[in-house]
């Protein structure tokens, strides 16, 4: 059974995931939009809605990384997309050697 303790947040910059106790943050925003990844967060990447989305760490302790793939699969399960695939590749660099 997964957490519950996870919940979503809407910031300036797009929504949010968030863990009460932990207080683990990981930002979602949309690919087509300018990004550009921080050497020091993890960043992880899925298909959506017809576009890309990125998952990226807020401020990460290393204590808190085996939480990312729980928020993650949380996350999923919250928009009804169970079988979401997640990747730590970033599928931009696919897109353009096609």
């Amino acid at each position: 059974m997964l957490s519950t303790n996870f919940y979503i947040i809407q910031t300036e910059a797009g929504d949010m995931i968030r863990d009460v106790k932990s207080m683990l943050r990981i930002s979602i925003r949309r690919l087509e939009e300018a990004f550009e990844p921080n050497p020091t967060e993890l960043q992880f990447y899925s298909k959506y809605n017809e576009g890309l989305i990125v998952f990226e760490t807020v401020n990460i302790k290393d204590y808190l990384r085996p939480l990312v793939a729980s928020a993650l699969q949380w996350y999923a399960e919250h928009i009804g997309y169970p079988d979401m695939h997640i990747s730590s590749q970033d599928p931009r660099h696919l897109l353009k050697a096609v």
